[in-house]
């Protein structure tokens, strides 16, 4: 962040370093060395050049309040654009594919057009579930057979 008011720093006249009280005393004395007609016009000049550093020194800061108003104002009309269009749009979007066919119809078509059988191989993931599962559901089916034996 530059500070706005260096560019107009004057290093042949003195300071009076952050209190700015004490340099506001010091214009002061010397305004009313002058006419009271001259201290008019030069009090004016001065409250106009004060208020000035204050706000540029406070926008240098950050934004402005009523900047941040403005900011929040145009977000919020763009919220409601936005809301607005797509309750617009999306709604009669939804409608467009409900209305003509029935959903699952829809549902089918996008699947058909979306999701081919012929990209996976079958044999291989049965082949790859087989060798991954296989051996433990024969265990598991054996280990729950029952066997009943009559001698006669």
């Amino acid at each position: 962040m530059t500070n706005p008011v260096s560019p107009f720093r004057n290093n042949l006249f003195a300071s009076r370093g952050m209190d700015i009280q004490s340099a506001l005393d010091y214009a002061e004395m010397m305004i009313n060395t002058l006419s009271s007609t001259d201290q008019v016009a030069v009090r004016t000049a001065f409250g106009v050049v004060i208020n000035t550093i204050d706000s540029a020194v406070t926008q240098s800061q950050g934004p402005s309040p009523e900047k941040l108003a403005i900011i929040a104002l145009i977000d919020e009309r763009i919220d409601e654009s936005i809301a607005q269009w797509m309750l617009l749009n999306l709604r009669d979007k939804v409608m467009s594919i409900v209305e003509d066919d029935d959903i699952s119809d829809q549902i089918s078509n996008w699947m058909s057009n979306n999701f081919d059988i012929e990209d996976y191989n079958v044999g291989d993931a049965i082949e790859s579930w087989a060798d991954r599962n296989l051996e433990e559901k024969i265990n598991e089916a054996i280990n729950n057979l029952t066997f009943t034996v009559n001698v006669e």
